[in-house]
């Protein structure tokens, strides 16, 4: 089949091309805080309890990680950035901290990695990733609000960072998956479906569109190149609602690429899947890889549900990306990059402030 000019015609090769059998065999997809770095996060903690901080008053000065820093940086590179495109810590001395001290611990680790952005329209830099009772399916509830399955997706930074307090009674599990490989399992078996892809689909704001925004977005391609680099931008669930919002349905052809996509993400080969525990760091590139979760039932006890906590961090140059895909507006210099802006803020020539 001939496709257009702009769709890539050869299949991806390179570090960011894995497979799940490669993945469980290569042990630097997981990195172990040794004595150095826990030393570091022991020394912030005792300047964190010693000032008195809290989620609201911590800063990026209150953790100076003169080794933890370096090693951080390190994970950005390779295997974010350079490599598979997510990454695993383990070793946190979780049981050693409250919830609120393990989350500003959490952010100042992110701070030696990127900026931490907002996730939300209230400001939130620091997100909560637990069970509201709320449902998907409803207008202008977001994945991370409820229990249910969420199929593989993309967040709106650069870097998606979740660490497990507590993990669920059953159910949970996270997942990643390659979109290089996606692209390539398209490109070999259905590559009618790639052209649909790379032209892509709106989005729902879901009622967090900033003071300069519409609350449905352009058309944001789900596969772009940029200097010869592949990225993905992907998430079904707010094309779906912007199409019930805007009253257009999909066509056959639109349906079928989204659906084919789903299943290339889906495929045991493409993706690789892990169980979160207490205390566990997951890192996503998220132009890099696609992330999922499996559906989930909370311990009944009040205090025992299943809690994540969640990062959003911009990262200057990781990876050459496409404006559109980005959702650049070039107006006010805000992308996607910037996160989901407060309410009562606007962007002006890429600064944040009141609107």
């Amino acid at each position: 089949m001939s496709l257009p000019i702009d769709v890539p015609s050869e299949p991806f090769a390179g570090p960011h091309v894995w497979s799940r059998k490669a993945v469980e065999s290569d042990p630097s997809a997981v990195a172990v805080l040794g004595p150095d770095e826990l030393d570091d996060l022991e020394a912030a903690l005792a300047g964190l309890r010693e000032r008195g901080r809290t989620l609201e008053t911590v800063s990026a000065a209150d953790f100076p990680f003169p080794r933890l820093s370096s090693w951080l940086r390190r994970l950005v590179r390779r295997p974010l950035a350079e490599g598979i495109g997510f990454g695993m810590i383990r070793g946190f001395p979780i049981g050693r901290c409250s919830d609120e001290e393990t989350g500003m611990l959490f952010w100042g680790m992110g701070t030696h990695m990127g900026v931490p952005v907002s996730q939300n329209a209230l400001g939130h830099r620091l997100g909560h990733v637990y069970d509201q009772g709320l449902d998907y399916e409803t207008l202008n509830v977001r994945g991370y609000q409820t229990s249910h399955k969420l199929n593989y997706h993309t967040d709106s930074s650069d870097l998606v960072g979740l660490m497990c307090l507590r993990k669920a009674r059953t159910g949970g599990l996270s997942s990643v998956a390659c979109a290089h490989a996606v692209f390539n399992t398209l490109l070999a078996e259905s590559p009618q479906h790639l052209p649909v892809l790379f032209r892509g689909f709106e989005y729902d704001r879901r009622g967090e569109a900033a003071p300069f925004q519409a609350e449905i977005s352009a058309r944001r391609p789900v596969f772009s190149v940029r200097d010869g680099q592949l990225s993905v931008g992907y998430v079904r669930q707010p094309i779906k609602t912007a199409r019930t919002k805007t009253g257009v349905p999909f066509t056959d052809a639109e349906r079928a690429a989204l659906d084919a996509f789903d299943a290339a993400a889906a495929r045991a080969e493409n993706s690789y899947a892990v169980m979160l525990e207490p205390g566990d760091i997951q890192f996503c590139n998220n132009h890099l890889v696609l992330h999922s979760r499996t559906e989930y039932v909370d311990w009944p006890e009040p205090g025992r549900e299943r809690h994540m906590l969640r990062l959003w961090l911009k990262v200057d140059g990781i990876r050459a990306l496409d404006d559109a895909q980005i959702d650049l507006d070039r107006a006010t210099g805000w992308s996607r990059r910037e996160g989901i802006l407060p309410r009562g803020m606007t962007m002006r020539g890429g600064v944040l402030q009141p609107a």
